[in-house]
């Protein structure tokens, strides 16, 4: 009986986890797309933010813990983008801290598992 009950707690569990996609859906994808729009940018395309950041950051932890770190307490100083894109797009608010633990951990490793980039990028789309 125990074993059927952790096993549905489980399964159950696995229906309702967070997704990290989801994360960016309802809290990203507003400024941070999937491409670089025509017109109106108004944050590097998400790949383009992990690419750069996947170059930058030797490890898959030091990553997911700057990631963890910039989107509740974002500066120009902590950020990977060049200058001429913080001069044209500024810096992100704070929007990890309407976030909670458990979507803060999702939207860092999806952001590291979801987009893998060997080559490099010379820095973030503006144009």
């Amino acid at each position: 009986m125990k074993k059927t009950l952790f096993s549905l707690f489980i399964i159950t569990s696995s229906l309702f986890a967070l997704s990290g996609k989801s994360v960016y859906t309802e809290h990203c994808a507003v400024c941070h797309k999937m491409q670089k729009p025509k017109t109106g940018l108004l944050a590097p395309p998400m790949p383009s933010v992990s690419k750069r950041l996947q170059r930058d950051i030797d490890s898959k932890e030091k990553f997911i813990a700057f990631v963890k770190d910039y989107i509740q307490n974002p500066s120009r100083e902590k950020g990977h983008c060049s200058p001429k894109a913080f001069n044209h797009l500024g810096t992100m608010p704070p929007i990890g801290k309407s976030l909670n633990h458990e979507e803060i951990d999702a939207v860092s490793l999806w952001l590291y598992e979801n987009f893998k980039h060997p080559e490099k990028i010379k820095s973030c789309d503006t144009n």
